[in-house]
């Protein structure tokens, strides 16, 4: 049995609860242009929380192949690199985020933030573990929810510029593709080979998402809140993959335990059962439930330079970033 200690069916459950806890860009602009960066989130999003407040290293990615492309040692990350916050960063000309928990640990001051700092946790829900529990679900690893998360950053409050992004097309994760494999062909988009009902879930919250900035911009005209479509960024890779660089299978994962998809909850990547791509460029998927550095390189660029964003990014700074 894997050492991640929760099922999937578990990670599920809070993944539809985490639907609510959207990853959270906070861009304070300087004279137009990005100065810094704060992030809140989930595993999309973590460069080192958890990893600095686990009290023990015994987490699959916590340990190689994860971090394998850039760093070349584990990170913290849910990856084989690099993030799109860590993306997000270069791309604007700043260090990569810093987690906070990390200054915990070796005593920084809240000076070392200045060019950002970033609070998102692996497995962070929108509602605190003690109210998960009391629904009966037991297998969070971390008590660090969103609450949590603004309660660190209270002690850091500058003036601010919220970018928020939209769910990615779940529907397309070997992980999901392996728990709802059916027969049913018609289940299944023939362009991409996702499931169409779990990607039409991930719209329908990106729509109501919209929705609710709408209704924010208008009580907060003062402030600048950008709606990233990571849905349609990464929708791009599956359907067209050959374009993107991915000659892989784009349905399976790169790191994995075997099966249809190569994804074996009882052999996640990094056990023992498990075995490693040689290329994860190749692939869109890096372990099942999160996606390569090649994967999150595009879904950034496609951010940053594209048309995935309202307004674009490109347009509030003075200059072209």
């Amino acid at each position: 049995m894997s050492s991640m200690g929760w099922s999937f069916q578990a990670y599920l459950m809070n993944l539809i609860l985490i639907l609510i806890l959207i990853p959270v860009i906070i861009i304070p602009l300087v004279l137009g242009c990005y100065n810094s960066i704060i992030a809140f989130g989930d595993s999309l999003t973590d460069t080192g929380n958890l990893y600095n407040s686990y009290p023990n290293k015994s987490l699959n990615f916590f340990h190689p192949p994860y971090g394998e492309t850039y760093f070349h040692h584990p990170t913290g990350r849910c990856s084989d690199g690099r993030l799109v916050i860590d993306f997000i960063a270069e791309f604007l000309g700043l260090p990569l985020v810093p987690p906070y928990l990390e200054s915990q640990d070796s005593n920084q001051s809240v000076q070392n933030f200045e060019a950002g700092v970033n609070f998102a946790v692996v497995g962070a829900t929108a509602l605190d573990a003690a109210f998960l529990a009391e629904m009966g679900d037991s297998t969070s690893f971390t008590n660090n929810s969103l609450s949590i998360q603004l309660e660190w950053f209270k002690q850091m409050l500058p003036s601010l510029c919220n970018t928020s992004s939209g769910n990615l097309p779940i529907g397309c994760v070997p992980a999901y593709l392996t728990e709802y494999e059916s027969s049913d062909k018609d289940q299944y988009d023939p362009s991409t080979g996702c499931l169409n009902w779990l990607n039409k879930f991930s719209g329908y919250h990106n729509d109501q998402l919209q929705i609710a900035l709408s209704r924010i911009r208008r009580l907060h005209p003062q402030v600048t809140i950008i709606y990233a479509d990571y849905y349609n960024a990464m929708l791009q890779l599956y359907q067209s993959p050959d374009q993107f660089g991915f000659t892989g299978e784009t349905s399976k994962a790169c790191c994995g335990g075997g099966g249809p998809y190569n994804y074996n909850s009882s052999a996640l990547c990094g056990d023992a059962g498990a075995s490693v791509c040689e290329n994860p460029a190749q692939f869109i998927s890096w372990d099942g439930l999160h996606s390569t550095e090649a994967a999150y390189r595009w879904i950034t660029k496609a951010i940053l330079q594209g048309n995935y964003t309202v307004p674009r990014v490109s347009t509030l700074c003075d200059s072209p970033v």
